[in-house]
């Protein structure tokens, strides 16, 4: 593992974990394609049907390639319904680190250990 992989585990480690797993469905809106972990951000009905913006991050943008994902599936994605499950954010705000994401098409990655998709 390079020092940059393990400052990045280090930091998923203290940031995320202790709030529960949560699965989130919406809109997703942007898509950060940059390292160490991607980033995506998605619009969701919250409690009340308030519109709520989740913040996930993921892993880098390397794995996605390594099986078979591209910047340009995700940015065809944009505007679309997809399905992340998450741990949550100690801090309990609307952030997650993702586990698995369902992409508009019904394709499903499931990221383990960040080493391969299920």
């Amino acid at each position: 593992m390079s020092p940059a992989n393990g400052s990045a585990a280090a930091v998923v480690t203290s940031t995320f974990g202790g709030m529960g797993a949560s699965c989130v469905t919406g809109t997703l809106t942007r898509v950060d394609w940059v390292n160490p972990h991607i980033v995506l951000l998605m619009d969701a009905k919250g409690e009340g049907g308030k519109v709520e913006q989740w913040k996930f991050e993921s892993n880098p943008p390397s794995w996605y390639k390594s099986v078979g994902l591209a910047r340009a599936d995700f940015a065809k994605a944009i505007g679309q319904t997809i399905a992340v499950e998450a741990v949550k954010a100690r801090d309990g705000t609307l952030y997650g680190y993702m586990d698995k994401i369902k992409l508009p098409d019904g394709t499903s990655y499931e990221l383990i250990n960040g080493a391969e998709a299920k």
